[in-house]
């Protein structure tokens, strides 16, 4: 089966999130309560952006790299696996690395694997899954990895769950415009997939 003949359907996302399939500003700024869709519908996009174009190269990194396994590789795994499109993909587990038929790739990191990280070269994207996890800083050196010529846009999507409003988040996302930055916040009420039980809760 060849990428562009795959086809995946706006019913399988959020209609909140539909926008954002096509987005390309350089920074998105994902927020909103446990059970808004936020991180699923990143993994969802990421693995639609790995089929459908070339040269991209995704970077996925949360703070500490062990607790990427559980959350955003699963979750990756999950789409691929709902999807039916295991048989695309080599997936190596104990490396955490996702690489599609067109050599298309996902590589996952913790800032606390600096040598790692470093051997990461080539990236397009990044996500930052759990961002208020993360200092300013690291945002910082993240977006470093970005520069350089690039055959597609580059961009960066934070996601996070509402934190203090003294986090760095606030004051460099929300006290003043940023250029290029496309912000969404959405709440449980913009996930349909959510059972009643859990909407409740």
């Amino acid at each position: 089966m060849m990428a562009n003949k795959i086809t995946i359907y706006p019913e399988v996302f959020n209609e909140r999130y539909l926008s954002l399939i096509t987005n390309r500003t350089r920074y998105e700024v994902l927020y909103g309560g446990a059970g808004s869709g936020k991180s699923v519908f990143v993994a969802q996009r990421l693995v639609y952006r790995i089929m459908k174009e070339p040269n991209q190269k995704a970077l996925v990194v949360r703070k500490v790299a062990k607790t990427n396994r559980q959350s955003t590789f699963a979750e990756i795994c999950n789409v691929i696996n709902t999807w039916n499109l295991s048989a695309l993909f080599k997936i190596n587990r104990s490396d955490m690395e996702i690489t599609f038929l067109n050599k298309n790739q996902i590589v996952f990191s913790g800032l606390d694997d600096a040598e790692k990280l470093k051997s990461i070269t080539g990236i397009t994207y990044i996500w930052i899954e759990e961002a208020s996890e993360i200092t300013q800083e690291d945002f910082i050196q993240l977006d470093l990895r970005l520069r350089g010529k690039s055959k597609i846009p580059q961009q960066i999507t934070l996601s996070f769950n509402p934190v203090s409003a003294l986090s760095w988040l606030k004051t460099y996302w929300f006290d003043q415009p940023r250029e290029n930055t496309t912000i969404l916040k959405t709440t449980h009420k913009d996930n349909r997939f959510l059972d009643d039980e859990y909407r409740n809760v």
